[in-house]
């Protein structure tokens, strides 16, 4: 088991999911295992009644080989083999996959690891770091990999996989926020923002404003996020 924090009162978290105004159904899925410092946000595809199992079976593979301490490109892999053996299993008359992103916090370190277009959000307590915080996937590292690569879970060979990652150590106060493309797509630079520099408000409550400004920019796509806070 990895490590557990050394003071809870130091770390919150807030997580949401919305189907969006357009969909009827939510391929999102997200997880929360705040004991062992990690966080999984899924976003998948296949229509009804196979994009919500697709990511399903990504969130709990994910959960549980990162809870093992497995290194981050095996448990990304790990999701996408259980992704195709499901697929073989339960054939999607539809193209279908996930893209995938997890965090794993080892206090004061951190690990990052994704696939496809879920992005994740690293900030601190001001506008300025946020402004220049590093914005993951970008397409610096796209474009550094292979590009015959896919960039879905399920899609492909599970040894073309295109695994991003990152690891590091927390700055305190810090503040990660990981969301599907939807949220990316329909909020505003400032609501992303506010949600990360902004400690006067829970982490919960943070999550639920930035969702809501989604929606009021008519989100079309299905939304899910997660905000991570630290400090000392």
């Amino acid at each position: 088991m990895l490590p557990h924090f050394r003071d809870r009162a130091m770390f919150e978290f807030g997580h949401a999911t919305h189907p969006g105004l357009k969909r009827h159904h939510n391929e999102d899925s997200y997880a929360v295992d705040a004991g062992a410092g990690v966080f999984v946000v899924v976003d998948a595809m296949g229509g009804p009644g196979h994009g919500e199992a697709v990511a399903a079976v990504a969130r709990e593979e994910t959960l549980r080989t990162a809870r093992r301490g497995l290194p981050l490109d095996e448990v990304v892999r790990a999701a996408g083999a259980a992704v195709t053996r499901h697929l073989q299993m339960n054939p999607c008359p539809h193209p279908a996959g996930a893209a995938l992103t997890v965090l794993r916090l080892h206090e004061p370190s951190f690990e990052l690891a994704w696939v496809g277009d879920c992005t994740i959000l690293l900030g601190g307590s001001d506008a300025a770091c946020v402004a220049s915080a590093a914005s993951l996937p970008c397409a610096e590292t796209a474009a550094a990999a292979t590009p015959a690569a896919t960039s879905l879970l399920g899609l492909g060979g599970d040894g073309e996989l295109r695994v991003g990652l990152r690891s590091g150590r927390l700055r305190y106060p810090a503040a990660i926020l990981l969301c599907s493309d939807g949220v990316i797509e329909a909020s505003t630079a400032q609501a992303r923002q506010q949600a990360l520099i902004d400690h006067t408000l829970p982490a919960q409550e943070s999550v639920e404003h930035l969702l809501l400004d989604a929606l009021d920019h008519h989100a079309r796509d299905n939304l899910t996020a997660i905000l991570v806070r630290l400090r000392r």
